[in-house]
């Protein structure tokens, strides 16, 4: 055997052992594969700049939301009602400007606090009322959608051509959407990676108990990350309808499936105390690019809520797995 034929296996293992113990470098190396086998198999369609324009605009809402939901689930929980906080955070800045003739700063900032009110009530519910988080946003995604569709009607369109401006506006080719979420991102994971007031989350998922015996204010933070959550769902419902110059009331239906699934992949584990911002951000990419290649080739509307949930169920076996061999 040659030297080379010897070092091949040696640098195959470690790079195997590497992608196991990186989610992010694995989810990189699967974006890069499925980017690089769609340009070759349809090079007329997927490689343009306007269907790389659609990908990364249909990311931006769910890169918003994964960052909240990525500091949820490092503490040990999370938010189902978040697709329910963006309508009613959309509509209620629709109607701000629309039907109450205000500005449409003043429509984005009710949109933004209608979102941190909402995460406000979620997090007293687990923190003050101790309900578990499962139970606390599933009955508060089917509370928020009865307001949205109770104060909404059958929605607001249009809004106005000044509010429009404020997600239809067009930087270097992207629209502002994708640029609010890339802000977002680089502060969360700067914020979660390097503060030492987000770094306490990591000590919450990871044991609770001791956390707050160590002198933590668990409640507190944890109370803190819902209404952060809430916020950024507001800011999404906000920023869409004014991409859309419009406030629909079932905007946002199964999102939280989509954001779950992108935060799993990214390296969250179900029972707190890992993941990334990065990983988080990199599993709402692959999802995307999954979504755009199955629209490419004809795979049907359903059939692509089938495949996310076996993603889903992929990433939560990987996790599960992870965990038996520690």
């Amino acid at each position: 055997m040659t030297d080379g034929q010897a070092v091949a296996p040696y640098v195959l293992v470690r790079l195997l052992r590497m992608l196991a113990n990186s989610r992010e470098l694995t989810l990189f190396v699967l974006i890069v594969i499925l980017s690089v086998t769609m340009s070759i198999i349809y090079p007329n369609n997927f490689p343009t700049s306007s269907n790389m324009a659609a990908v990364l605009l249909n990311a931006a809402q769910n890169g918003i939301l994964v960052t909240g939901m990525m500091l949820l689930m490092i503490a040990g929980a999370f938010d189902l009602s978040i697709g329910s906080i963006l309508a009613l955070a959309g509509v209620w800045a629709g109607l701000a400007v629309a039907r109450l003739g205000f500005p449409p700063s003043v429509g984005i900032l009710v949109g933004l606090s209608i979102g941190a009110v909402a995460g406000f009530i979620n997090g007293f519910i687990v923190t003050r009322i101790k309900i578990n988080p499962l139970i606390a946003t599933l009955a508060t995604m089917s509370i928020f959608r009865g307001f949205t569709y109770v104060t909404g009607g059958t929605g607001i369109n249009p809004i106005t051509d000044d509010f429009k401006a404020y997600g239809q506006s067009v930087f270097f080719g992207l629209q502002t959407p994708f640029w609010v979420m890339i802000v977002v991102v680089i502060i969360a994971a700067w914020l979660v990676s390097k503060t030492r007031f987000f770094r306490q989350y990591y000590f919450i998922g990871g044991n609770a108990k001791a956390a707050k015996l160590s002198g933590i204010q668990v409640d507190r933070l944890i109370m803190i990350a819902f209404i952060i959550m809430g916020t950024l769902a507001g800011l999404t419902g906000v920023l869409q309808a004014a991409r859309l110059n419009s406030a629909m009331v079932t905007i946002g239906l199964n999102v939280e499936l989509g954001v779950i699934t992108a935060t799993v992949l990214g390296g969250a584990s179900l029972k707190g105390g890992e993941g990334s911002i990065l990983g988080a951000v990199l599993g709402v990419f692959f999802i995307a690019l999954v979504n755009n290649a199955m629209i490419i080739n004809s795979v049907g509307v359903f059939w692509q809520g089938i495949v996310i949930g076996l993603v889903l169920l992929l990433a939560v076996s990987l996790d599960a797995y992870k965990g038996t061999t520690r």
